[in-house]
């Protein structure tokens, strides 16, 4: 997969396997974390506050320069505020983050890279601020509670994410299937299954994936055919038991995924190459479509010849399924959470960059970095063209979806990659030999 979805969910997986050292996370009494350092600056009449923050942002960084910059320009409109950061590279910041929370040592600003197990671990330990009392600075309408929910944890809002990325968008060649007699996408997922056997009758292929690493058909296959088939909560009630995966909900996608398979959907080496290799065989024209994450816009933007045309849409509705097009697999991320230990004078200018943070004007900025933002704000007109398409077509998501490698445990993620290979291999897995597998890599 493209190198952001890797910075962006991959990390997940890592974090998740250190949280057994968090038990201690937050209990340790101490006060200087938080408070300690009163921010004076020198014998000046006004006092500044000054705010520790622990970060990956760096001006220099491709990926977060974006929010290091709407950070220092929240710098220069508040000179009574001072932001002592600390960035820390990339990889190093899991075990960073997990050392510091289980020391009880943490900034008074904390970034959170995304959701997930040590987030909630750090936030159930009482070493992190709710913000719910300041959530009134963002009405519904312009940051929707459906897509903030990530940062939430057992009724509490700790955090706001900055972007949002979802996992499966279908990139098409407008050409290729306007001349097979096609001008509008299917919003079914019969019409898409009979849209691909015409293709493949014609001798197009229909899908390009490169799922050398088994993430791809995981992540942009298998999560939108659970969430259209069974809705949003089939992953918390496999985990809980309340389901499993041999029950028919979570067969019926692995029976999908062999269909397409079965009836020449993809590419025939889809398991032996990688995400940049499936792009390259879209952008030459050899399939009809490319299904990745929305962050594969900005490489395929790059990419693509002038007068290569290329159109969006997003998973189409399965016919009696529980889910909704509305709805996507995804993740948010890039979210400041606030030490609890906050004074009053800290907990204000606290307040005043997480509303700097997520205004209007620096949800502009990320979009212009060419990122997805989970608030209903204006495109900039300077943005990328076949980027702003694509957010019109993603603009009726209203809800996110949890993705399945952050929120199933990492063996079971491993052994859900091996066997949708096996599935999409020639004579390979059967549908109920992976469920079976899964369930007792499950352990239930």
């Amino acid at each position: 997969m493209k190198m952001k979805w890797a910075k962006t969910f991959w990390v997940y997986l890592l974090v998740t396997a250190m949280i057994g050292v968090l038990s201690a996370c937050g209990q340790s009494d101490n006060t200087n974390t938080a408070s300690g350092n009163t921010g004076n600056a020198g014998n000046t009449e006004q006092k500044q506050v000054v705010l520790s923050f622990m970060t990956t942002w760096s001006e220099s960084d491709p990926f977060t320069g974006v929010y290091y910059k709407n950070a220092m320009a929240f710098e220069k409109a508040n000179p009574d505020i001072k932001l002592d950061i600390e960035t820390i590279p990339y990889n190093d910041y899991p075990v960073k983050l997990n050392t510091t929370a289980a020391g009880g040592n943490l900034p008074d600003l904390i970034l959170m890279i995304g959701g997930g197990s040590m987030f909630e671990q750090i936030a159930r330990s009482g070493a992190l601020m709710p913000i719910d009392d300041m959530m009134g600075n963002w009405k519904e309408d312009f940051l929707p509670s459906s897509k903030i929910k990530e940062f939430n944890v057992d009724g509490k809002q700790y955090g706001i994410p900055g972007e949002v990325s979802y996992t499966t968008v279908i990139y098409y060649n407008k050409k290729i299937l306007k001349d097979a007699g096609y001008t509008e996408f299917p919003t079914t997922y019969e019409a898409f299954k009979a849209m691909v056997k015409d293709l493949k009758a014609k001798n197009i292929t229909p899908i390009s994936y490169g799922n050398k690493t088994g993430s791809v058909l995981l992540a942009s296959l298998l999560s939108p055919l659970n969430e259209r088939i069974s809705g949003p909560d089939l992953y918390a009630k496999i985990k809980s038991g309340e389901q499993k995966f041999t029950d028919p909900d979570f067969m019926n996608a692995l029976k999908d995924i062999k269909e397409l398979s079965d009836m020449g959907a993809f590419n025939v080496d889809l398991n032996s190459i990688d995400n940049v290799q499936a792009t390259n065989l879209f952008l030459s024209g050899k399939s009809a479509m490319y299904i990745d994450g929305s962050w594969g816009a900005k490489q395929i933007s790059k990419d693509k010849a002038a007068d290569f045309e290329v159109g969006f849409a997003v998973f189409p509705q399965i016919e009696g399924g529980k889910g909704s097009m509305s709805t996507m697999p995804g993740a948010t991320n890039q979210g400041v959470v606030l030490n609890a230990k906050l004074d009053d004078a800290k907990k204000a200018a606290a307040e005043k960059f997480l509303q700097f943070m997520y205004s209007e004007e620096s949800y502009q900025n990320i979009m212009r970095a060419g990122n997805m933002v989970p608030a209903n704000v204006t495109a900039p007109t300077d943005i990328d063209p076949l980027f702003k398409e694509m957010t019109g077509v993603l603009a009726g998501v209203k809800g996110i979806t949890p993705v399945y490698d952050i929120v199933m445990p990492a063996t079971v993620v491993t052994a859900t990659k091996n066997g949708l290979q096996g599935l999409t291999t020639p004579g390979g897995s059967t549908p109920e030999a992976v469920a079976e597998d899964l369930q007792k890599e499950l352990g239930q």
